[in-house]
This record gives C-alpha cells, sequence and structure tokens, in this order.
C-alpha cells in the first residue's frame, strides 16, 4: 500500500482583495490525514517550504476542509501549527474544520497562543480577515 502522504494535496494561492497591508494567501488541503509526529512533521515542512515562496508574512485565509487532525497527531500539531503561523503569517482565519480539527486548532490557541478563529464559510472567514486588516490599519494611523 503506498503511503497516503503521496496523496496529499496542498495549495497555496495569493486571493486577490481590494485592500493594502500584506498579502491575502488562501491554503487549501486534500486527503491531508495527520496520524502521527510523522506526519505532523512532514505537513509542517510542506506547509513551510510552501509559506516560504511568498517571501514575506502573509495574511492567511484556510480551508481545513481537507485536512484532518486525528487524537493522536493533536498535540504536535498544535505546537507546529503555531511556530508555522509565528513565522509565516501576521493574522490568520480558517473555515470548515471537523470536529477532531477543531478541537486541536482551539487547544493550540489556548497551550501556544496560536490564532484559532474558526469560521463556518469562506465568506465569513474572508470578511473577519480583512477586518483585521482595517483594524490594524486604523491602529497604525492613530
Amino acid at each position: 500500500m503506498p503511503d497516503s502522504r503521496e496523496t496529499w494535496r496542498m495549495r497555496f494561492t495569493i486571493v486577490p482583495v481590494a485592500s493594502s497591508g500584506l498579502k491575502v494567501v488562501e491554503a487549501r488541503f486534500r486527503g491531508v490525514q495527520l496520524h502521527d509526529s510523522a506526519d505532523v512533521d512532514e505537513w509542517a515542512r510542506r506547509v513551510n517550504v510552501e509559506l516560504a515562496r511568498f517571501g514575506e508574512r502573509v495574511d492567511l485565509l484556510i480551508c481545513l476542509d481537507g485536512l484532518h487532525v486525528h487524537p493522536a497527531a493533536s498535540r504536535a500539531f498544535g505546537a507546529v501549527r503555531a511556530k508555522v503561523l509565528s513565522t509565516h503569517a501576521r493574522h490568520s482565519v480558517r473555515y470548515g474544520a471537523d470536529k477532531w480539527t477543531a478541537t486541536s486548532v482551539n487547544t493550540s490557541r489556548v497551550l501556544y497562543g496560536a490564532e484559532a478563529n474558526i469560521f463556518d464559510t469562506r465568506d465569513q472567514a474572508l470578511a473577519a480577515l480583512l477586518e483585521q486588516r482595517d483594524a490594524d490599519d486604523r491602529e497604525q494611523s492613530s
């Protein structure tokens, strides 16, 4: 049986928005199943490579529909997720999480301080991200 990681798909694309500031990058996953810490390490390696391509910190819009964090990988995922975000993102929002992945994301917020706002829809998540950007702009100009 082939390694399930061979079927993982990750796509990181710039979202065109009428807003100043950093790039908004949308992360989409398909078939990514994190069963253990080795899977988490591989996920982090690939995500770091993809996000480094943008050459600067970005605002992340993350679709979690195709990412499933199993309980045995949750703690490792939380720590690695926090590190990835602190390295590559100014803000992040997400949508489409299943209950296990949502629990992992929310737990890592408590343990590591990583943003964990999860929305029901992409539109809600993007609106929240743009509001965060606007709030940052207002704060910087005052």
